[in-house]
């Protein structure tokens, strides 16, 4: 990653593997990566993508910084676009300028970028700090943007990330009185102005640098930090529960690599969205998606049954013959009755027989019924899990108990409908919130031996309290 000139670029923390199971999820380089140029900071804007790029736009001006670099501009890619090699310039001449501009971050009504305090190309500086600057949609045109209340020439303030109702804002700052190299702040707009930047904490912030924020739902926030991290940038996330900002977990590959990560976003499902890397040498967006596959229908589960009621129809008038009827049920238990209910010990197939017994011996007077039994498991993925658990209590999923008859299972997928997703036989998650929460698991599965795969899923309730 280029420490660029209008900005310093900017884990500790714990390595856990979370729910953003990487196992599932691919990468791939966006089609408006240059060559020879940086593109980052890509993030949601009017249904497309802005990044910034540094590519140069005209072959006789090139503007460049005081490390020769071309400066940045922000570009737009339509919806249509995203997919091909196409973008197009930011629709505002007032951000475009000419220095460096971007990132940006918008909810669609309030827009927020970094750029140059100084606009002044005479300026003998050689390097100008970057602030941010606030515009609002008004009548479906971008006001003049205006700076933010709390810039100042004496710092770098940047990678702004916005809520989706506009009034909290994120953004990353080497002000005076953090706790490392850069920090994460956090400013809400009330009664019509943006409050006081606030440092979200130790628990995000440490002794070296924590970039580009992005809120997600209100309660989770992915950045990234190069502590302990051999001075490269990784991302992480935390979740804020009960007012406090939770240790941050590390995203696994192929998010994550042995390069400079940053810029994450996502959409609402986890699962899609891009994200900066120099794994390639400079700057360039990535694009990350699910490889999951797609379960269409979940049946309910099948619970193991291995009791039964047994009945003879035929009876034999016993007033005279000192007998009585006795069960024997061939897994080692008998019941001296006519009719029964009898829950074996497991799967199996079980000689079953009803006798008559003769009360003075004891022996078999005469035999009434027998036949084999045949006590099968269910046929299909199985889930075994408690039926109650308490809010953030570790709790596991099993599915080793899964009966696909002499198909070979190739894959487990967890599904639960709090939108968290894993693989795996087993594995093991809590939960932040009381409710009913429905479990589906999906088992993809070779048919026969033959290379065609084919899938299977059920799905069970568990109640956390």
């Amino acid at each position: 990653m280029n420490i660029k000139a209008y900005i310093f670029i900017f884990s500790f923390i714990s390595v856990a593997i979370n729910a953003f199971s990487q196992q599932f999820i691919d990468v791939k380089s966006i089609r408006q990566n240059t060559r020879d140029y940086s593109e980052f900071g890509a993030n949601y804007f009017e249904d497309g993508i802005v990044y910034c790029s540094n590519k140069r736009e005209d072959i006789i001006i090139s503007r460049q910084g005081s490390e020769n670099q071309s400066f940045y501009n922000v570009y737009f890619i339509p919806p249509s676009g995203i997919s091909k090699k196409q973008s197009t310039e930011f629709l505002s001449a007032s951000i475009n300028k000419l220095f460096n501009d971007g990132p940006l971050a918008s909810n669609g009504y309030v827009l927020v970028f970094a750029g140059n305090y100084e606009k002044n190309k005479s300026s003998n500086k050689e390097k100008i700090n970057v602030g941010l600057f606030v515009a609002n949609k008004v009548n479906n045109i971008w006001s003049e943007p205006i700076p933010f209340p709390y810039n100042d020439e004496k710092y770098n303030l940047s990678y702004p990330s916005i809520n989706k109702e506009g009034n909290t804002l994120y953004f990353s700052s080497d002000m005076a009185g953090g706790f490392g190299e850069y920090d994460i702040y956090v400013s809400f707009f009330k009664d019509g102005k943006w409050s006081a930047p606030q440092n979200i904490g130790k628990s995000i912030n440490t002794s070296s640098k924590e970039i580009s924020p992005f809120i997600f739902q209100d309660n989770r926030l992915y950045f990234s930090s190069n502590n302990d991290s051999l001075n490269k940038f990784d991302v992480f996330y935390s979740d804020f529960i009960d007012n406090n900002w939770q240790t941050p977990f590390r995203l696994a590959d192929p998010i994550n690599s042995r390069d400079n990560d940053f810029a994450f976003i996502c959409d609402s499902t986890t699962e899609n969205g891009y994200f900066t890397s120099d794994r390639k040498g400079s700057d360039d967006i990535f694009k990350f998606f699910s490889t999951l596959p797609a379960f269409e229908t979940c049946d309910s589960m099948l619970e193991k049954n291995y009791c039964f009621h047994f009945a003879e129809g035929k009876t034999v008038d016993l007033d005279t013959i000192p007998v009585i009827y006795e069960w024997d049920f061939g897994d080692s238990t008998k019941e001296k009755t006519f009719e029964a209910d009898h829950c074996f010990p497991g799967p199996g197939a079980y000689n079953v027989s009803l006798n008559m017994i003769d009360t003075i011996t004891g022996d078999i007077y005469k035999m009434i019924a027998s036949y084999l039994l045949s006590v099968d498991d269910p046929i299909g993925p199985y889930i075994v899990c408690a039926e109650k658990a308490k809010v953030n209590s570790a709790i596991e999923f099993d599915a080793s108990q899964t009966n696909m008859s002499e198909n070979k299972i190739d894959q487990y997928v967890w599904l639960f409908s709090d939108d968290k997703k894993f693989v795996g036989q087993k594995i093991i998650r809590s939960f932040e919130k009381p409710g009913v929460y429905r479990i589906n698991l999906g088992v993809i599965f070779d048919k026969d031996g033959s290379g065609t795969y084919q899938k299977k899923c059920v799905f069970k309730d568990i109640v956390v309290e």
